[in-house]
């Protein structure tokens, strides 16, 4: 048995409505996909770039780099001096103390008290040892003086000696003529002539053999007093070398070098451009502070690798031309790439990303350098690490 659906009125025209709905959902959305695919075309379907320009971009920054001022690993910043961003400060110039800086100053006064005991000792064991060594040649010019004059008066004697002897053999010799000539001469004289010149010549060889015996002590003497001046010599420089100078020298540079390590300085003349340290931070991990000279600026251009060639010909043909915009800039800032020393020779993976979502974010570029013309450095310095689009041009 069949049973017929009942048929609402109007249910017709619901369904016509609801078609005519769909369809214009459907022309809408088109409509939509179509000026998204417009307004997001790619980069092949867009007007090729000019063959006489090279288009890139790049950053600011100083000739000479940006310089971190680092403290050493494992110590804290204690005291942060009153610099800021845009401060030019001069080489040398303290910027932060650490918190070693108490120790180190006690070792540095430790090693300064080291020095001055060491250099006392220096000074009474010279002191010491100079007058034993002034002792010993004391001892040794009175042994020479007293050689000179002992010896002297010996052979003065030893001159006397021998006229006596000379004196009695004449008188003995006289006496034989006097008897060979017939002369009655009594043997008593005549033996006491004889014996007064045995006399005279025993005392001239008892007297040659004492000279001989007192020049022999006075150069044993001599010599013992010139070993004792050496000695004494020898015992000065043994305890001038025993005290610690040499060290302690040494270790007060060693410790006056630490306590300057605890004051950071400004290593180079240049403008603050960013202060991260703060009181009780820990140092070695991140730079204290950043500066850089900005007396000369550039701009570093990432220049796609399949753009160098072209470039480099340029550049081999003379200057070229640069210019770099960005609108945080007041004005396009004009520069030059000088020589190929400007051009980097290794290819790497670019620093520098466009905003677009579908720019390629790793690409392979050569790093080229733009120097600034000089009125351009007043408005780039105050963007140090600024984006740019960089535009160069052979020179005309």
């Amino acid at each position: 048995m069949r049973f017929s659906t009942p048929t609402r009125p109007g249910r017709g025209l619901e369904l016509a409505l609801a078609l005519l709905a769909a369809v214009g959902a459907g022309g809408a959305a088109g409509y939509m996909i179509a000026q998204n695919a417009a307004t997001t075309a790619p980069a092949a379907e867009q007007p090729a770039a000019r063959p006489d320009r090279v288009t890139s971009l790049g950053r600011l920054q100083p000739a000479g780099g940006v310089v971190p001022v680092f403290g050493p690993p494992g110590d804290r910043i204690a005291k942060m001096y009153p610099v800021s961003p845009g401060d030019a400060l001069k080489a040398g110039t303290p910027v932060a103390e650490l918190a070693s800086r108490k120790d180190r100053l006690l070792e540095l006064q430790v090693a300064e008290t080291q020095q001055q005991e060491a250099n006392t000792s220096l000074k009474f064991a010279r002191v010491a040892g100079e007058q034993k060594v002034r002792a010993a040649e004391a001892e040794l010019s009175l042994a020479k003086a007293n050689k000179v004059g002992d010896l002297a008066a010996l052979d003065a004697r030893q001159a006397y000696l021998k006229l006596q002897v000379e004196t009695a053999g004449a008188s003995v010799a006289r006496l034989e003529k006097l008897r060979a000539g017939g002369s009655q001469i009594a043997d008593e004289t005549m033996e006491k002539a004889k014996l007064l010149a045995a006399q005279a010549d025993a005392e001239f060889k008892a007297g040659a053999a004492v000279r001989k015996k007192t020049e022999t002590t006075y150069d044993e003497t001599e010599k013992a007093a010139t070993a004792k001046v050496d000695a004494a010599k020898a015992e000065l420089d043994e305890a001038l070398a025993r005290v610690p100078t040499k060290s302690t020298e040494e270790k007060l540079v060693l410790a006056r070098q630490m306590a300057e390590q605890t004051v950071l300085k400004a290593p180079v003349a240049g403008t603050v451009l960013k202060v991260v340290g703060r009181e009780g931070q820990p140092t070695g991990l991140d730079p204290v502070l950043q500066m850089a000279d900005l007396t000369a600026m550039t701009a570093v251009a990432e220049v796609y690798e399949g753009d160098i060639e072209r470039l480099s010909k340029w550049v081999r043909a003379g200057p070229v031309k640069a210019e770099i915009k960005n609108p945080a800039l007041p004005r396009a800032l004009t520069g030059t790439v000088r020589s190929e020393q400007d051009i980097s020779r290794m290819i790497a993976r670019n620093q520098v990303f466009a905003m677009g979502p579908r720019e390629d974010a790793d690409r392979r570029v050569i790093e080229v350098v733009v120097h600034l013309a000089p009125d351009a450095v007043a408005d780039a310095s105050r963007f140090v690490g600024l984006q740019v689009t960089v535009t160069l041009e052979p020179g005309k």
